[in-house]
């Protein structure tokens, strides 16, 4: 490697042993700039091991995921990463070390630290990862979800109401759209007038507004055709007009609807349910509850699954969207026996 200095620039090139001559890799203006530029070289080339700042620069760049939310999610946890591991080489970081941060980062800054290393390892910059196999206890998901019955989901709904007040009816129809409908929070956002199809208590789902507020097809890339359920429907006709007929929802200033105001519009909400003595939910959930009720009024997970844009023909809403009520099942159970045992001692 080498750094030539000409009239206040700085030209870098390196030895080339294929062609058995030097490659020219580029001209900065400052000397720092130079060295970085061949120090990234190096580490390009495997002729040294970087530091994990190094790395999570190299990786943001070479290995960027294709979905924007996905790289965004990244950059913020790669973030965290360096703030913390940052000056140490990608090596040094051993499995003690690994655990003693996972052990307080969120679960999420961990995952993309263990992505970050498993693609260093893959291409022969690291000899392991010390991100997997930590034994830490780890979240069952949303298989851990205990879904609104109806009748919460109805309590939830007018607590929207009476928080927001002016934008009341609004909010209730988002929270009653989302708990019956079971579309995702992103299709939403997405959703516009000429989708719906109000007399036939459907609607269209063509699209999904992500993180970055960015519009796109919805999480398998297929449009679907849903069913408004009453409760919902009622709520949807009863939201105010607005000069923007454009998109179904509006944040509280009458914008249409993204991520961040819909988090923006949920959070006094959430507040205010477990301030009433209710356990913590989030929006997300209530596409669980929407599959609950589902399954506990007797449809098929074929035909759920279809109102919820799977394609796996009900296997997901078995494994993790249908969640009864263990005391309906109860009560269910008693009376499949309370029924038969009935008609035995009349005919007794």
């Amino acid at each position: 490697m080498t750094i030539i200095e000409r009239r206040g620039r700085y030209g870098v090139k390196a030895w080339d042993s294929t062609s058995k001559s030097y490659r020219w890799l580029g001209t900065t203006t400052t000397l720092e700039a130079a060295q970085a530029l061949e120090r990234e070289h190096k580490v390009r080339s495997g002729q040294a091991t970087p530091s994990v700042r190094e790395w999570a620069q190299i990786w943001l760049s070479d290995y960027a995921r294709p979905a924007p939310a996905t790289r965004m999610v990244y950059r913020q946890a790669a973030k965290r990463i360096t703030s913390e591991l940052g000056a140490l080489k990608l090596g040094e970081v051993d499995r003690r070390k690994a655990r003693e941060h996972a052990l307080k980062w969120p679960r999420n800054v961990s995952a993309v630290a263990r992505t970050m290393w498993n693609d260093a390892l893959r291409d022969g910059v690291v000899s392991e990862n010390p991100w997997t196999n930590m034994g830490l206890k780890q979240s069952r998901g949303r298989k851990d979800i205990t879904a609104l019955t109806e009748e919460q989901l109805l309590e939830l709904a007018q607590t929207a109401q009476r928080v927001h007040k002016a934008y009341g009816l609004e909010a209730q129809a988002i929270i009653l759209t989302l708990g019956y409908v079971g579309i995702r929070p992103g299709e939403l956002c997405g959703l516009k007038h000429e989708d719906l199809d109000l007399p036939n208590a459907e609607t269209w789902i063509k699209r999904s507004r992500d993180v970055t507020n960015k519009l796109k097809p919805p999480k398998n890339g297929k449009a679907r055709r849903v069913v408004i359920f009453p409760g919902a429907l009622s709520a949807m006709q009863a939201i105010p007009e607005t000069t923007n007929d454009r998109f179904v929802f509006h944040s509280p200033r009458l914008h249409p609807l993204n991520k961040a105001s819909l988090n923006y519009m949920w959070r006094p909400i959430q507040t205010a349910w477990t301030e009433q003595g209710n356990r913590s939910v989030d929006l997300y959930s209530l596409r669980h509850c929407a599959a609950t009720m589902l399954k506990e009024r007797g449809v098929s997970s074929a035909d759920i699954a279809i109102q919820l844009g799977h394609t796996d023909g009900g296997r997901l809403v078995d494994l993790i969207y249908g969640h009864p009520s263990e005391d309906r099942a109860r009560e269910r159970l008693k009376q499949a026996y309370g029924e038969r045992s009935e008609q035995l001692r009349r005919t007794g």
